[in-house]
């Protein structure tokens, strides 16, 4: 077990072969148009000079991944994902041929497969900015007592990209069906205030597609739970980090670029059912039996709202009969959630 707070470098030591400071989780599906920007971005994120503040491109074209061990997991991609991978990152180690493990299932099956003190979950449409992976290693060497940490993560446009959250409660239950009548920035849905995001601070959970976490937290409660699918993962992760007395940070030093969720958003009603359903999961696990009870009631209330909504729209000729069709389906089976 690494000491906590100690830089590991990879390189000969007395003959011996020390592993890499980071290892970097990279689950892919579908993922050709994103992930040659992302795995560009890694060599300036960990080499980049940033000893007088400003960060200075450095020379990596000999770049060999041996300080950062970058793991893609495949789940299955049948575009040109592996192609491009295998053609231009010759430093890139590809865990492909396992099928689909879903999100959690692909982070924890890297893990695995992972060498460094440190660990660094990152989704295929992300770009590193310069410096941002060494920093994310030195504040954890400053804050020793930080389980899980999460950089700053941005729009392409550069706009503030909310990446930590409170945990899940009654009240963004609520207004995740009446969204209406809240703003989408607002405390009342789980988000943190934007000025919030100019300062080092304690966080609940974290966005999955940028968790920085230390190999011992990895070693203490094993990876994430593979109930989950696609949504409500990184958020039990988190909340079970808590509960063991770990803290979760966020620092606005390290910047990551996140382009946004490519390969969840192309059909809608099936992702609706995946998160409504995980949610329930979440609540039944983590909260009981008397707050499960109150969520299914706000959903009931909720779905109501949604198939009046839905119905004037068909009626109005907005929503035609197939989407008609997918969106019943999708309030039944979150019903049944």
């Amino acid at each position: 077990m690494p000491e906590r707070g100690r830089l590991f470098g990879l390189g000969n030591c007395f003959g011996k072969v020390m592993p890499p400071h980071l290892s970097i989780i990279i689950v892919t599906y579908n993922s050709a148009e994103v992930i040659e920007d992302c795995l560009r971005s890694i060599p300036q994120g960990w080499a980049a000079d940033c000893s007088d503040g400003v960060c200075k491109p450095a020379d990596t074209s000999n770049w060999d991944g041996s300080n950062v061990e970058t793991i893609v997991v495949d789940n299955g991609s049948t575009d040109d994902t592996l192609k491009i991978i295998s053609e231009k990152f010759k430093w890139v180690k590809v865990l492909s041929g396992q099928g689909n493990l879903m999100f959690s299932g692909g982070n924890n099956y890297g893990f695995k497969h992972a060498h460094a003190p440190f660990m660094f979950m990152l989704n295929p449409d992300t770009i590193v900015q310069a410096g941002a992976l060494k920093k994310l290693v030195e504040f954890a060497q400053a804050h020793p007592e930080a389980g899980m940490i999460a950089p700053h993560t941005i729009n392409p446009d550069e706009s503030l990209q909310h990446n930590t959250f409170h945990f899940p409660d009654l009240k963004q239950a609520f207004f995740g069906f009446f969204e209406m009548l809240v703003l989408m920035d607002s405390p009342l849905n789980g988000r943190y205030l934007p000025e919030d995001y100019a300062r080092v601070r304690d966080a609940e959970h974290i966005l999955g597609a940028t968790v920085f976490l230390r190999r011992e937290l990895y070693e203490q409660m094993g990876g994430m739970d593979e109930k989950f699918e696609l949504y409500f993962e990184e958020t039990d992760w988190c909340y079970r980090a808590k509960k063991a007395g770990w803290k979760i940070l966020y620092t606005p030093d390290a910047t990551i670029i996140h382009l946004g969720a490519h390969s969840t958003s192309k059909n809608p009603e099936l992702s609706s059912v995946r998160f409504y359903r995980t949610q329930s999961y979440f609540y039944r696990k983590n909260y009981g039996i008397f707050k499960y009870i109150a969520l299914k009631f706000i959903t009931v209330v909720g779905l109501k709202f949604w198939l009046a909504r839905t119905l004037k729209g068909w009626v109005t000729k907005k929503i035609d009969n197939a989407k008609l069709k997918a969106r019943v389906w999708s309030y039944w089976e979150i019903l049944r959630a």
